[in-house]
């Protein structure tokens, strides 16, 4: 048995010992293929290991890497900002032509009387939320002060990105579950809580969240996201019918503020005719290089217009019809397709 057992523990060492050969030689040729040939004479008296140099840089390159995905580099380019905000390479959103953006503005009237017991449910709490909300930023309809303005679009559009999500979440969980196609629903909502968190990033471009609106920002989004995830799970119509109606109220509030930046003597007038549009809402919605802060403002009030027929539009609709805007996303990737090809075509040719 001792004789047994002494092999054994001879054959374990064996092994362990061409295992750790057999490892070595694989890093020593992941190495030489990441670092370049090192010459196999290379003595310690001539300095440095290069490759041991080699592979400290490479360490620290990725702590590097790491270190950027948890928080912004603070020296980012703003061209790298701006290339980002071009959506024609993944979710492409709808270039708005002026003539678009009026027919919208001029939509601001548009509400949906509630007919069934979810609707007027939906509508009252809505409505609810919508006065306490004017009473929390002091926002009036005449004249609006400027600052009650900011962080009221500020919580506005960090709460509008939720419901989007949500949707295109419960919709791609159900579509795993039944093992059925989604029939494109999930993409819609996705593009939708994409361009409601674009708006976001672009209010934050023109001015500053306090400390009382980003808390404002987190109680929305803690109280409310657990609401609207228990509403859409147990009957999803009326989600969408909520959403619809905070969007006419999200229209009819950038159609008041648009008002007020073109009429002179007002308070938005006054800080906000003269500013221009940041670099990403140019790069974001194809802006001109001299765009202004209200044209801007009318593009975000089209977007809103869109998601309240798109939602009006869901809230009746069974679980499985068709997503009638389907055509609209070809219809946007073909668009931003073609405004690319002249540029990728001359990058082409000069190469």
């Amino acid at each position: 048995h001792k004789l047994f057992f002494s092999k054994q523990q001879s054959s374990i060492i064996m092994i362990r010992q061409s295992t750790r050969t057999f490892l070595g030689t694989i890093s020593c040729r992941r190495t030489s293929l990441t670092v370049g040939h090192i010459p196999a004479k290379a003595s310690l008296s001539a300095g440095p290991n290069p490759r041991l140099t080699n592979l400290a840089s490479h360490k620290r390159h990725d702590k590097t890497l790491a270190s950027s995905w948890v928080k912004p580099l603070s020296g980012r380019a703003l061209d790298d900002e701006v290339k980002l905000a071009d959506h024609s390479w993944r979710q492409a959103n709808h270039i708005w032509t002026p003539e678009e953006i009026d027919n919208r503005i001029a939509s601001k009237d548009m509400k949906h009387t509630p007919v069934t017991v979810s609707d007027k449910i939906m509508h009252t709490i809505m409505r609810t939320m919508y006065h306490g909300f004017n009473l929390i930023t002091g926002y009036r309809h005449e004249n609006p002060p400027t600052k009650s303005i900011e962080w009221r679009l500020i919580v506005l559009e960090s709460f509008a990105g939720v419901p989007g999500f949500l949707a295109a979440g419960f919709r791609h969980f159900y579509s795993l579950r039944t093992l059925q196609r989604d029939h494109g629903a999930i993409f819609t909502f996705l593009e939708e809580a994409e361009n409601e968190r674009m708006h976001l990033l672009v209010c934050l471009k023109m001015f500053e969240a306090s400390r009382v609106t980003k808390a404002l920002v987190i109680a929305a989004q803690v109280s409310m996201t657990p609401f609207l995830a228990a509403v859409y799970a147990a009957h999803p119509p009326a989600l969408h019918r909520f959403v619809g109606y905070l969007e006419e109220t999200a229209v009819e509030t950038y159609a008041n503020v648009i008002a007020h930046v073109d009429a002179p003597g007002t308070h938005l007038h006054k800080d906000w005719a003269h500013l221009e549009a940041p670099e990403i809402a140019k790069s974001y919605w194809v802006l001109s290089k001299d765009a202004t802060w209200r044209e801007t403002l009318g593009h975000i009030l089209a977007d809103e217009a869109h998601h309240r027929d798109v939602n009006h539009t869901y809230a009746q609709l069974g679980p499985d019809d068709p997503n009638p805007f389907v055509q609209e996303h070809i219809d946007n990737f073909n668009a931003a397709v073609a405004r690319r090809a002249p540029e990728l075509l001359n990058k082409a040719i000069h190469k």
